[in-house]
């Protein structure tokens, strides 16, 4: 007995000298941790996977094209899950590939676009429906470096009104919005896409900017030089779109170890 609280005792004064030293880091790792929780109440993520890949040239669909031997989908569902609450995959109706059986192996909900339309419009009206939670992480299933970060900056944005009344949050670089990369709330936003897609509107892009021209909704832009603070390469908002931005993010795994598994 006396041994065993002499151990106790030895490794009790270890941990007090260990958190001690390193107080910054566990308090910054607990920060993280607690952020992440708070997030994950409030936050669906929402991957669509419904789109071709004929630029490509390749045999697969997108989101089963390997980047530093992780399958793209697999790389973006394990980058957005620690901030969320759930993942849903929406896909083409029509889909016949292996992508569904994919998503369900990664614990994602499945579901198909909106009935009657098509398209990536399409498929966030149907991503928002089926979300639980009062804000979505709107993003492409081909994006293979997205970044923690910047989406809980994106989200710091979102949810800075006292007042619960969330703002779409959407990236803007070299000139161009990002909507697949975006934090859309859903009570606003499901309802207005819809009438949209009724009106015969299939762009994301002309949605937001008829938003914004018109002050419909409240949106706010994150700019390059905050998108930069947190992501100097702008890494995170590059997608696979051809062969050359596929090899282009093969070679960055190649280089960057650290890249391989997220």
């Amino acid at each position: 007995m006396f041994c065993n609280i002499k151990i106790f005792d030895f490794f009790s004064t270890k941990l007090f000298f260990f958190l001690h030293i390193n107080k910054n880091y566990v308090y910054k790792y607990t920060k993280y941790k607690f952020n992440n929780l708070k997030y994950q109440n409030i936050l669906t993520g929402i991957i669509l996977a419904g789109g071709q890949s004929k630029r490509l040239g390749l045999s697969k669909p997108k989101p089963l094209i390997k980047v530093g031997g992780k399958l793209l989908l697999s790389r973006v569902a394990d980058s957005i899950r620690p901030l969320c609450k759930e993942l849903i995959l929406v896909v083409a109706s029509d889909q016949k590939d292996d992508i569904p059986d994919l998503g369900i192996a990664l614990g994602m909900h499945v579901i198909t676009d909106t009935k009657n339309f098509k398209g990536p419009l399409a498929g966030i009206h149907a991503g928002l429906s089926s979300s639980i939670s009062p804000l979505s992480f709107v993003v492409g299933a081909d994006y293979p470096f997205i970044s923690k970060k910047l989406i809980e900056k994106m989200l710091a944005i979102s949810t800075s009104n006292f007042n619960k009344s969330y703002s779409a949050v959407i990236p803007k670089y070299n000139g161009f919005l990002h909507p697949l990369h975006s934090i859309l709330p859903k009570i606003v936003w499901e309802k207005y896409i819809l009438d949209e897609l009724h009106k015969g509107e299939s762009s994301i892009t002309k949605l937001i900017s008829k938003s914004m021209e018109n002050n419909l909704h409240k949106i706010e832009i994150i700019n390059e030089k905050e998108i930069g603070l947190l992501d100097p390469m702008f890494m995170s908002l590059i997608d696979i779109d051809d062969k050359e931005s596929l090899n282009f993010s093969r070679r960055i795994v190649e280089k960057r170890w650290d890249l391989k598994k997220n």
